[in-house]
């Protein structure tokens, strides 16, 4: 009964770490660079959802089966007796799986409409990106107000988060006017390289998490071809 657990343990080790760890790594070269980066923000999602995909697939199967009572039946190394119930229960099975994937892809597809007017800049200071976005409203003759977050014209404009110890900074269009968003967007990446970067601290802490990720994925991969192996003896 131990080893089917620890290879399940080594199979989510070995698919959710890696796309994790490759993430990172993308991440810590991004923070290393000497001008800011600006990403959409359906494309920094959509990086999101690639480095969270083991744990959504690999990890949300896991915990499906879990909750299935003949998982009991593969715990104790008896594969033979494991899919004789799945055949019996195969049906109510791929329901609840297929129920699974549309609420996960049903969140995801939400979540990235949501962020379609939406601008992701890493490795910035939020006083230069705002001094950015100040010149560009400036540049397109728009009168602009700064209340906390929000920026108000003739109403609210847009909001800016910022993740000072991380120097990422988030802009979320409020307005209705598209054409004006995507004017501004283009005024702020244009602005962007001229904006010189100190050492981010974070990157150290990325790289090494990334590292550690990394090896502790392709650990979990040599322990579960490894695991298998015993087993098919």
């Amino acid at each position: 009964m131990v080893l089917p657990f620890i290879l399940a343990l080594c199979l989510c080790g070995a698919f959710c770490l890696a796309p994790l760890a490759m993430y990172l790594m993308w991440l810590s070269r991004v923070t290393r660079r000497e001008t800011p980066t600006a990403v959409s923000g359906p494309w920094d999602f959509v990086g999101v959802m690639i480095a969270l995909s083991g744990f959504v697939v690999v990890g949300g199967g896991v915990l499906l089966n879990l909750f299935q009572s003949n998982f009991r039946y593969w715990m104790r190394g008896n594969a033979e007796a494991f899919r004789a119930a799945w055949v019996e229960e195969r049906v109510t099975w791929t329901l609840f799986v297929v129920f699974y994937l549309l609420v996960v892809l049903g969140c995801a597809g939400f979540t990235l409409l949501s962020r379609r007017r939406t601008l992701v800049v890493y490795n910035v200071e939020p006083a230069a990106f705002e001094a950015v976005l100040r010149e560009a409203f400036e540049q397109l003759g728009l009168p602009i107000e700064r209340r906390g977050k929000l920026w108000v014209g003739r109403g609210p404009v847009c909001e800016v988060d910022t993740f000072a110890a991380g120097r990422t900074v988030t802009l979320r269009w409020l307005a209705d006017d598209a054409h004006l968003f995507e004017d501004v967007n283009r005024l702020v990446r244009a602005g962007l390289p001229a904006v010189a970067t100190e050492e981010n601290s974070v990157t150290t802490w990325l790289n090494a998490v990334a590292v550690g990720a990394g090896v502790a994925a392709i650990s979990s991969l040599g322990l579960l071809v490894y695991g298998l192996a015993l087993m098919g003896r």
